[in-house]
């Protein structure tokens, strides 16, 4: 079989067979690409003499003058350079029957052979650096450089809108190339520069003619040595520039016919050849590689960055009010850095108004993916955490408190591995407070390699300060001293109990719970409590529940006006928005004597309108007389720009570290709950089945050939993901003692 591979090439000098590496360049018509070629090689004529190369330019043209005139008007600069001879070939043989002239030069020398197409430009270290991959393992038969238009080989991938047609630039590869191992194993070699161990082509031939001018040839023989576990792979530090379809662009056919007809060989011959591309392009090594393409600067030197609210609803709550001041600040302040987006549903959009921030709003289940993704909030599904592995190249997570895990009726052990995973395959992490942070680091496993840290949320009673008319929700009119108890319907906030109890011991005063309603009808709807809820509110003529769900921050400001004094009576907390909401409003407020609540009261200069008490007997005690306000001096103005700015330094310590096995690590971790595909029994094929099988084969081979694409394989592996989650989903709640998420289990602060 070698025979039909290998034309006779003549006799070898004893001078040529001195060299180690033989260069091939086979040249059709085309004469403007010799200049620049030839031109790169004189830049490497160190490299070339260092490896004991030598150049063969092949004319594939006989009779076409303007290439032989540039050939031959270049040659004795080229010879001058390093050791390089012409031949030209009676008849035109095409690429695989040109290329096999050089196969026979290399076996019968024993040198290794690079071949390379006439449109690439080489850049210098490359060759040497190519053969020390080469080096580094007995089983490595094919090395080809990354590039900057060579499918599996080219990096980086183009991910933003536009990038595709920027002008080229080596320095987007180079410093991706830095973050990547030495070398990757891929399943096949690109043929547009290729080292190929001479042994390889001595014990398995060169090119079969029967791919006539072009195209899968390459793939072929590195098939052919696969089957014997020779394996191909990228040198990821070596870069060679290639124009694309230049070198047959004069050819009678174009390139999408020739991989059409000779792919159907090579599928024919190798039927693991396309599940492997497939794999490879679907692999996390792959994929990591896309994502670290985000780490390169925009034309403006920004990378993207989004803010993840997929959790956030249309309402009103202490999370959602944290996130909003972040992202407020990030817009403001980050834009010498980043191109701020915000991922979140178009009703969360809307009713939170990002618009006016003058953000931009992307699909959580978009396609699109980014340097950074930072989310507000912890994770509840294991979905949440997955899309961020496979969109973000830096991940981090503002873990507010871990109320859910500690609480008995939120707890569950998929919760606990849920955050485990994202601690522990996570870049950075951020906490509301010194107590939060003691917490985490507390209860789970965090690698030294993540970047940690707490921020407050702003201390500026500005930023909690809110104007606007008074609530439209219907409540008697006030009495004597009005108690405003802020919660939700979850048993730490404690709202309830401390409700009622305040009804029953102050019946001349009235009591607005804020966050938790009675059995009856309020604004006109029946609310639903939550069954783990403590008791409900009692039928005390002077107590009122107002569902806080739907309402303003004008509104809730209303009810804070309306007040006497207000309680926060929460057992657990991560931060406490509603406090600092308290004093912004010039109310005195009670809270029990939390680390987090002493970390506000010092940061608010010892506030003395903040009272402390242990028990809800002691609260009692406390109001028997409510206390007047007291004026004090104003606290520092320590803003949301401050926490926006510490946030960004963890991020930025982050990025400094983003590491490509890291990556590679999470991404391979995410699919540990993927579920088998079961094997499908035998059946026997009816007429009808068998018109339909031949249909669908061909439109497989198409698609399978669209996807070798790696972006769009990417990009259809996204998607793939995003419309599982609605049956894992499913799946989920069919399994769950009860139905949760990311409101219902463990919000971090008030509704």
């Amino acid at each position: 079989m070698r025979g039909e591979y290998w034309p006779d090439a003549g006799t070898v000098s004893a001078e040529a067979a001195s060299f180690a590496l033989l260069i091939a360049v086979p040249f059709y018509k085309n004469e403007e690409l010799v200049a620049p070629l030839l031109e790169s090689l004189f830049a490497c004529a160190g490299d070339l003499a260092a490896i004991n190369a030598e150049v063969v330019l092949f004319n594939d043209s006989p009779g076409y003058a303007p290439l032989a005139e540039a050939l031959e008007a270049i040659l004795p600069k080229a010879r001058a350079a390093f050791v390089c001879r012409l031949v030209v070939n009676e008849v035109n043989l095409g690429f695989g029957g040109t290329m096999n002239r050089a196969v026979a030069d290399a076996v019968a020398r024993q040198q290794d052979l690079l071949l390379l197409n006439s449109d690439t430009v080489v850049y210098p270290g490359a060759f040497p650096e190519m053969l020390r991959v080469a080096a580094r393992d007995p089983m490595i038969g094919f090395v080809s450089p990354r590039s900057d238009n060579a499918t599996l080989a080219s990096l980086p991938v183009a991910h933003r809108a536009g990038d595709e047609d920027a002008a080229f630039a080596v320095a987007p590869y180079a410093a991706l190339a830095a973050r990547l191992p030495v070398f990757s194993y891929v399943p096949t070699a690109v043929g547009f520069c290729m080292l190929i161990r001479w042994q390889i082509l001595a014990e398995f031939g060169g090119f079969d003619s029967i791919f006539g001018a072009g195209y899968n040839e390459e793939n072929d023989l590195v098939m052919r040595a696969g089957r014997c576990g020779y394996r191909a792979v990228l040198a990821n530090r070596a870069f060679v520039r290639h124009l694309g379809e230049k070198s047959f662009s004069t050819a009678g056919e174009t390139k999408s016919e020739l991989d059409v007809r000779n792919g159907a060989i090579l599928d024919a011959r190798y039927p693991e050849y396309l599940p492997l591309i497939s794999a490879h392009f679907r692999s996390p090594e792959a994929i990591a590689e896309c994502l670290l393409g985000t780490l390169i600067p925009d034309a403006e030197g920004r990378l993207d960055l989004a803010f993840d609210f997929s959790s956030f609803g249309p309402r009103a709550n202490g999370t959602f009010k944290a996130g909003k001041q972040l992202l407020k600040s990030a817009v403001e302040d980050w834009h010498d850095r980043f191109n701020v987006f915000v991922l979140c549903s178009e009703e969360v959009y809307a009713f939170h108004g990002y618009a006016d921030l003058g953000v931009p709003r992307c699909d959580p289940d978009g396609t699109e993916i980014f340097a950074v993704i930072f989310r507000e909030g912890q994770p509840f599904h294991w979905e949440t955490v997955e899309r961020m592995a496979v969109k973000g190249a830096v991940t981090g997570i503002h873990m507010l408190d871990t109320i859910a895990v500690d609480c008995t009726q939120l707890t569950s052990p998929e919760l606990f591995d849920i955050w485990q995973f994202a601690l522990l395959h996570g870049d950075f992490f951020v906490a509301p407070s010194a107590q939060s942070m003691r917490q985490i680091a507390l209860r789970f496993q965090i690698p030294d390699r993540v970047t940690r840290g707490y921020s407050l949320l702003s201390l500026d009673l500005d930023d909690y300060r809110h104007g606007g008319p008074m609530p439209v929700v219907p409540v008697p009119q006030p009495g004597r001293g009005v108690l405003l108890v802020i919660g939700n319907h979850f048993p730490h906030k404690y709202l309830v109990p401390t409700a009622n109890a305040l009804a029953a011991a102050f019946p001349e005063r009235r009591v607005v719970a804020l966050g938790q309603t009675k059995a009856d009808a309020v604004q006109g709807r029946e609310v639903l409590l939550n069954p783990y809820a403590l008791p409900e509110l009692n039928g005390a003529s002077n107590l009122h529940g107002v569902n806080v769900g739907q309402l303003g921050d004008d509104q809730i400001a209303g009810f804070y006006a309306d007040a006497d004094a207000v309680i926060f009576p929460s057992h657990y907390e991560g931060f406490g928005i509603p406090l600092l909401e308290a004093l912004a409003a010039n109310r005195p407020v009670f809270v029990r004597p939390l680390p987090v609540f002493k970390e506000l009261w010092e940061g608010q200069n010892r506030n003395p309108n903040i009272y402390f008490y242990e028990t809800t007997e002691a609260l009692l005690q406390g109001l028997q007389e409510i206390p007047s306000w007291r004026e004090t001096a104003a606290a520092p103005a320590d803003g949301a720009r401050r926490s926006a700015r510490e946030v960004r330094e963890l991020l930025e310590a982050a990025l400094l570290k983003v590491d490509y096995w890291s990556i590679v690590a999470r991404l391979r971790a995410v699919r540990h709950d993927d579920p088998p595909v079961p094997e499908p029994e035998a059946e026997v094929e009816s007429r009808a089945d068998s018109v339909a099988r031949f249909f669908a084969e061909r439109v497989e081979l198409v698609a399978r050939r669209v996807f070798r694409a790696q972006i769009l394989y990417v990009f259809s592996r996204i998607i793939y993901r995003i419309a599982r989650v609605p049956v894992r989903v499913a799946r989920g709640i069919s399994r769950a003692v009860r139905p949760r998420d990311d409101a219902q289990a463990g919000p971090t602060t008030p509704q």
